[in-house]
């Protein structure tokens, strides 16, 4: 029988989370009945996964695509070009999987009328054994049935959505933004562009259903200049895409805004060209030409003495210097790092 759903896990050793990851998707396969598929690939783990896993019952078969180390966008890829499945998920080595979770999406997408669904976040807690005792309420998303303002405003993590395999495959067949190494920390953002520009049906399936895993294991979000610099790269290659679109105006408002916001929250001695691409996002879009994102003060004082101004002197008197928040070694590190970004096409 032809598998329904496959789960897309991608992974690069971390073998203890991974092994609640897998227990608890699996554990959600079995109660939705369906005919699934749990799909891991091994991004070139020091020790191949199907040797550290060896012996250990997930609770369903789990199908290992072995490749070269070549990062987390490109595994992701692997394993979606892999999947068998009618409907396809993402789940991170890390995440966590609400046993009702896949039933209440498919129940939903097997209607026929959606190219996607997606669901709250949940703040899992385990017991002393390291088993799941309960998924709680972390974060209520909008609910949207524009896929522009579900993949650049509500921006719900990966494990979130769950998506028709044909329309995957049109958005993915051939990417707007390359995958490239640098883009790795933002892979959710690199994800979430290309599929925002493709229009979709989407309905959101209430209830809290996945979480990301408690462990000490290292994170792309434990270093913020990675995830910004990424983050940057992509936009300007999809604000480039875009140009001549008129059809993305409500996209690039959007990725505009996104800019403006991240202006304002850096620390006020970031290096200059770092602002400077930021604020030409900005500009390229819509949303410079409209109202700026702000609170009511901002606003009309933005207009008085012009909101890239009003915006660099709150940031010093409000954020903390560079080296008050830095991951990196130095300053010259976060410009180095600016510097590896692909050239963009004009």
């Amino acid at each position: 029988m032809k598998e329904v759903l496959s789960v897309v896990i991608p992974a690069f050793g971390r073998v203890e989370p991974l092994k609640c990851t897998l227990h608890s998707v699996a554990r959600s396969l079995r109660e939705s009945g369906r005919e699934a598929e749990i799909v891991l690939v091994d991004d070139g783990s020091p020790e191949p996964l199907g040797v550290s896993l060896a012996g250990f019952d997930a609770g369903a078969a789990v199908r290992i695509v072995r490749q070269e180390n070549s990062g987390s966008i490109i595994a992701r890829m692997t394993g979606f070009r892999s999947a068998r499945g009618g409907f396809v998920t993402f789940v991170d080595s890390d995440d966590l999987v609400h046993p009702s979770k896949f039933q209440a999406q498919l129940d939903v997408m097997e209607q026929g009328d959606s190219d996607i669904t997606y669901t709250d976040s949940a703040r899992v807690t385990r017991g002393a054994g390291g088993e799941v005792t309960a998924f709680e309420p972390l974060r209520t998303y909008a609910t949207t049935a524009s896929s522009v303002e579900l993949f650049v405003t509500v921006f719900p993590p990966p494990h979130s959505p769950m998506f028709r395999r044909d329309w995957l495959e049109v958005a993915l067949a051939q990417p707007a933004v390359p995958a490239h190494r640098i883009f790795d920390p933002c892979g959710d953002v690199w994800l979430y562009r290309n599929l925002a520009l493709h229009p979709a049906r989407v309905r959101k399936v209430g209830g809290h259903y996945a979480g990301i895993g408690i462990h000490e294991h290292g994170r792309f979000t434990d270093c913020w200049e990675k995830l910004g610099v990424a983050a940057l790269g992509i936009d300007e290659a999809v604000m480039v895409v875009c140009a001549l679109r008129p059809e993305t105006a409500e996209l690039r408002r959007r990725i505009g805004e996104g800019a403006f916001h991240a202006f304002r929250l850096l620390p006020p001695d970031v290096p200059q060209e770092f602002e400077r691409r930021l604020l030409r996002i900005w500009r390229q879009s819509p949303a410079s030409a409209g109202p700026v994102p702000g609170g009511r003060l901002f606003r009309p004082l933005s207009r008085l003495v012009g909101p890239v101004r009003l915006a660099r002197g709150l940031r010093r008197l409000q954020r903390p210097r560079y080296a008050a928040c830095k991951t990196l070694p130095d300053r010259r590190a976060f410009e180095q790092l600016i510097g590896a970004l692909p050239p963009v096409a004009a």
